[in-house]
């Protein structure tokens, strides 16, 4: 089975992708988005794209402009133009340019898939580099996704999944995700809600990928798009009447937590909520 690591890199982060990669393997292939929000390329970016292209197992897609959601979809869709037959079976792994994978990981992942063929998309886990810790508390075993503990949450650097749900329609909501005009943040929720409601399969996997750096744009409740991008995921999961309740309740927990005005908060994440409806 065919592996496909899909990396989102933007301007000179993408010297830091080679850190990502790996020595060659058998059936594992890579995919770089590189968004570039500028003309002029350095002389160092240059020589470290020269050195990308030349591995037969890497393909670089250059994008213009910004959207991480945006870079997910390009990765995925050059995902089925690198395949020769659009129903062959094969796994995605969402990763960004911090990333560092286990020598073991894509053996694990790899076998996880070959035994679960029912399975369409498998959160597992990844560490902090820092520390070695996880970032949250994952269940111990084995779980669907639909019955995951409240406190749980999906991270992008948790997701893999196969090709196919490309063909199901299930897409990153390019509303939503760093570089989009109103929402930083709730993409991969979006991605995961649609993928319910497509009678896909998920499970939350006890499989550790790697380490990545200890930053979230979801951790930053106090900024103004992550308030929006919470009441957004808000809107297009509930109806309006009980969207407004979880609204509700947010801005008085946040207000009190934050000890700040709950008017403002709720203001925000309202905005979200009526965004996402328009």
């Amino acid at each position: 089975m065919k592996i496909f690591i899909l990396i989102s890199t933007i301007d000179r982060r993408i010297l830091r992708v080679p850190a990502v990669l790996r020595e060659p393997e058998p059936e594992v292939h890579y995919v770089v988005v590189w968004q570039q929000t500028y003309q002029e390329l350095s002389e160092e970016a240059e020589a470290e794209t020269a050195e990308l292209t030349s591995r037969g197992d890497v393909t670089l897609v250059t994008l213009p402009g910004r959207g991480l959601s945006r870079s997910r979809n390009t990765a995925i869709k050059t995902v089925h133009s690198l395949l020769e037959d659009p129903l062959e079976d094969a796994v995605c792994i969402i990763t960004d340019d911090d990333e560092k994978f286990s020598r073991e990981s894509f053996g694990l992942v790899n076998s996880y898939y070959l035994q679960h063929p029912d399975v369409d998309i498998a959160l597992m886990r990844m560490r902090s580099v820092v520390d070695k810790s996880y970032f949250k508390k994952y269940p111990e075993v084995e779980i669907d996704y639909r019955k995951h503990p409240r406190s749980y949450y999906v991270c992008s650097w948790e997701m893999t999944f196969r090709a196919r749900v490309w063909h199901a329609g299930i897409r990153f909501d390019e509303r939503f995700g760093l570089g989009s005009q109103k929402l930083c943040a709730g993409e991969e929720e979006i991605f995961m809600i649609d993928a319910m409601d497509s009678g896909l399969r998920a499970r939350i996997v006890p499989i550790d990928l790697g380490t990545t750096r200890p930053l979230s744009t979801g951790m930053h409740v106090s900024e103004t798009k992550v308030l929006r991008s919470r009441g957004a995921v808000y809107g297009y999961r509930y109806s309006l009447p009980l969207a407004f309740l979880r609204t509700l309740r947010e801005a008085i927990s946040l207000s009190i937590r934050m000890r700040t005005r709950f008017i403002p908060v709720f203001r925000k994440i309202w905005y979200g909520v009526r965004y996402v409806r328009k």
